[in-house]
């Protein structure tokens, strides 16, 4: 089989996992104008080819996830951590076992690369975002 990239595959299946799942709405690149309340937006960030041999492909795939949270007064990290475990829960079931599959891949590894914090404020709301970028290692079936 030639190669076939895993990255639109993975994320949406991220998306199909998660949504309807986790306590917030979930979505897939781009978040409605009318969204007014806490949410995650899946979104990738890029894939590389990384071994190279005569037998297999290997890919590593980056998703990011943003959980947003808003409040009227004062941002709240734990409410945003909440959401995480959430998602850790679905996602990384063991060390070594995942919530996900995809087609035509195996995914041999998840690992949080980063998790980041931001503190925003837009005038009218205060807003607490936590960024956490997940890498898979990919082996093509």
């Amino acid at each position: 089989m030639a190669f076939k990239t895993a990255l639109y595959d993975l994320k949406t299946e991220w998306y199909k996992t998660l949504d309807g799942v986790i306590s917030v709405p979930v979505y897939k690149d781009a978040v409605p104008l009318s969204q007014n309340g806490n949410y995650v937006l899946i979104r990738s960030e890029g894939s590389t080819q990384t071994d190279l041999n005569n037998s297999a492909f290997f890919q590593s795939a980056i998703i990011v996830v943003d959980i947003l949270t808003k409040f009227a007064t004062i941002g709240n990290s734990k409410t945003a951590y909440d959401i995480a475990q959430e998602i850790y829960d679905e996602i990384i079931l063991a060390p070594n076992s995942f919530g996900i599959t995809i087609p035509d891949h195996q995914i041999t590894q998840i690992t949080i690369q980063s998790e980041t914090e931001l503190y925003e404020d837009d005038g009218s709301e205060k807003l607490f975002r936590l960024l956490l970028r997940y890498e898979h290692i990919l082996n093509q079936n």
